[in-house]
């Protein structure tokens, strides 16, 4: 009998066009909502997930912030961060893409990475 030695999920089934893979969950940089669907966003791929954006959440190891309404990020997948004037953090992934984090999830991003 096989033992899981945790609750969460160690890959995710996406989609391209008509094939499903299953994507390492630490492979994935960010999912985020683009056009209604959830997207996970690997170093060189782009798949679609056919769950709601706090479905995967709860299946994500604590490695993951929701850093916006519409987006979880890998924080093994930062580079770096910046401040902007504005209050917001500039968040800069590993795959040269990079992202905006609102402001109603600021504090929490500021604990989970101890800025």
């Amino acid at each position: 009998m096989e033992v899981a030695t945790s609750s969460y999920l160690e890959k995710i089934k996406g989609k391209i066009e008509n094939q499903v893979y299953l994507v390492k969950i630490g492979k994935i940089q960010r999912f985020y909502i683009e056009n209604r669907k959830v997207l996970a966003e690997t170093a060189s791929q782009t798949y679609n997930i056919d769950l709601r954006l706090y479905q995967v959440l709860e299946m994500l190891p604590t490695t993951f912030i929701q850093i916006s309404q519409s987006e979880i990020i890998n924080i093994n997948s930062i580079s770096h961060l910046k401040l902007t004037p504005n209050g917001l953090v500039e968040i800069f992934l590993k795959n040269e893409s990079f992202t905006y984090s609102s402001r109603r999830y600021l504090k929490t991003i500021k604990e989970k990475l101890e800025l």
